[in-house]
């Protein structure tokens, strides 16, 4: 196996103090990065991303592996039994005996990444937008990719923002019947994706909503990042393709739904405190390894072009934007209807390609 073909980490999520030295050794033996973690919140943000899970009983209990990746591997010590019943629980491709078993998985975490069958690939995206600043107009750019996205599949907008104005307004779905967050129990247990598409508001057949709810009286219920990197997890994990688009505000959610994401679009105005505030957010995002592309936002007066911005980010720029004149009072009068602005569309097709799917 090459350099090039050892990128992927492998998980090691395994408590047992007999089995963790044997598996933390056959991991180093591959030649790939490790992560090494009992803790659910790092099993749950890696456990899709890597090339393979070492996994024991006790913690193999807490996973769900919903997207029905391949690669994962119940581990026991000898001699055994292997829990078979647990293996299928969890969808392990197999259940071993250590060190008994210790050539076969070598065998089977030596192979190449991206080799799964079509059966296992997760069928869609999951797309994040974020602003470097406010007023740039990340819940317009997430709303115009989620409408472009439904020309290939069904998608589904989320609404991450706890003080949010209401991507239903954007949508025009304020009065349209359906769940919203607080109806919706996604960290109370397993969720099925279809139950919830079933759910939510919808428009144009499509193009599905989870927002807040709109309501006169007082609501009690506080968005958290666990309902949403719940919901994203759910989602994510439909048997037939479904797109997920989040509309973030950098905080606490953000924080904790960008390493379940596919792809992260970070919104930036083309103005030396915005991208000096950009520098700050990438260089926090690097950690989590999920793919960051840049949306130039131009409002008035810009102060930095392209080459400038991609030069100080590090990151590139994939499509410009201005301010579209008549689009607010369109918005505030009908919502973001089709056909949208041609810079929205551009926008939204460059995000497209950055994933290998245009629209």
């Amino acid at each position: 196996m090459n350099a090039s073909q050892r990128t992927k980490a492998i998980l090691v999520a395994v408590d047992d103090p007999v089995l963790h030295p044997e598996a933390m050794h056959i991991a180093a033996a591959t030649g790939r990065p490790i992560v090494d973690s009992t803790d659910p919140g790092d099993i749950n943000r890696h456990l899709n991303r890597v090339s393979a899970v070492l996994v024991d009983g006790e913690i193999a209990t807490t996973i769900t592996n919903d997207r029905r990746r391949d690669r994962i591997f119940l581990l026991a010590s000898d001699p055994g039994p292997p829990d078979f019943k647990l293996a299928m629980d969890i969808h392990a491709e197999q259940a071993l005996l250590l060190p008994a078993h210790t050539g076969e998985l070598l065998t089977a975490l030596g192979r190449e990444d991206g080799t799964q069958t079509a059966s296992r690939r997760h069928p869609g995206s999951t797309i994040g937008v974020l602003g470097a600043a406010g007023g740039v107009g990340v819940s317009t750019i997430a709303a115009a990719l989620a409408r472009r996205r439904t020309r290939k599949n069904r998608t589904v907008l989320i609404d991450a923002v706890a003080s949010s104005g209401g991507l239903d307004l954007l949508l025009g779905l304020e009065d349209t019947p359906g769940a919203r967050w607080p109806d919706l129990g996604f960290t109370r247990g397993t969720v099925q994706a279809e139950d919830v598409l079933a759910a939510l508001p919808v428009t144009g057949e499509k193009l599905f909503l989870l927002s807040a709810a709109r309501s006169t009286a007082l609501d009690f219920f506080a968005l958290g990042a666990a309902d949403v990197t719940a919901a994203v997890a759910c989602l994510a994990a439909a048997d037939e393709p479904l797109d997920v688009v989040v509309d973030l505000r950098a905080g606490d959610i953000a924080d904790e739904v960008v390493p379940v994401l596919d792809h992260l679009v970070l919104v930036v105005s083309a103005e030396v405190r915005a991208v000096a505030a950009a520098v700050s957010q990438r260089l926090e995002l690097q950690r989590h390894q999920v793919p960051v592309s840049v949306v130039l936002r131009h409002r008035g007066w810009s102060g930095l072009d392209v080459a400038e911005v991609e030069n100080i980010i590090g990151a590139p720029v994939i499509a410009e934007v201005g301010t579209i004149s008549r689009l607010p009072r369109a918005v505030e009068m009908h919502g973001l209807i089709e056909p949208l602005p041609k810079a929205l569309v551009a926008v939204a097709e460059a995000i497209s390609a950055e994933l290998g799917a245009g629209v």
